[in-house]
């Protein structure tokens, strides 16, 4: 209803025609045959007999190839080159970028120089305990080495402290 309002204002022709529109019957039939028309077909999936357990001594020792196995997408036809490339992947992945990395980041060295000035601090301060010196002093630099302007240079600059 409030969607009849509001096109009442904008559009006059719109208005009539909404019970038309929404009125409008449709019925989605399909003609396909959906079990070749899939992608996946359930029936490989999940197979309608399951296949029967060992039996005998041979079948239990058999495990080179299982039965139901499932790959990990590496390749769909050989067991042991998927469960090889699976567990080379893995080591990569995880023991090599993951650690590798983490190992690469930490003990890099400051590129940044985000330490230089804790660094420069000590340097200064060990320097000045050699010397005898203050270790910080208010003059950070010698009154006698500073050229202040005299009074008439000044002139009625105003002098803020």
């Amino acid at each position: 209803m409030a969607l009849n309002r509001m096109l009442c204002f904008v559009n006059p022709v719109l208005f009539r025609r909404i019970p038309a529109i929404t009125s409008i019957k449709v019925a989605n039939i399909s003609t396909s045959n959906k079990k070749k028309d899939t992608l996946i077909n359930l029936e490989d999936l999940f197979p309608k007999k399951p296949p029967s357990p060992p039996k005998t001594v041979e079948d239990f020792a058999d495990t080179k190839v299982p039965k139901s196995w499932m790959s990990y997408g590496y390749d769909e036809e050989n067991y042991e080159y998927d469960r090889f490339l699976s567990k080379v992947m893995n080591f990569t992945i995880l023991t090599c970028l993951l650690c590798g990395g983490t190992f690469i980041f930490m003990y890099a060295p400051d590129v940044r120089n985000t330490d230089w000035a804790h660094r420069e601090a000590f340097l200064e301060m060990y320097r000045r305990e050699q010397l005898g010196l203050p270790l910080v002093d208010k003059n950070y630099v010698d009154p006698s080495k500073i050229e202040l302007p005299s009074d008439e240079e000044l002139g009625d600059t105003e002098i803020i402290i």
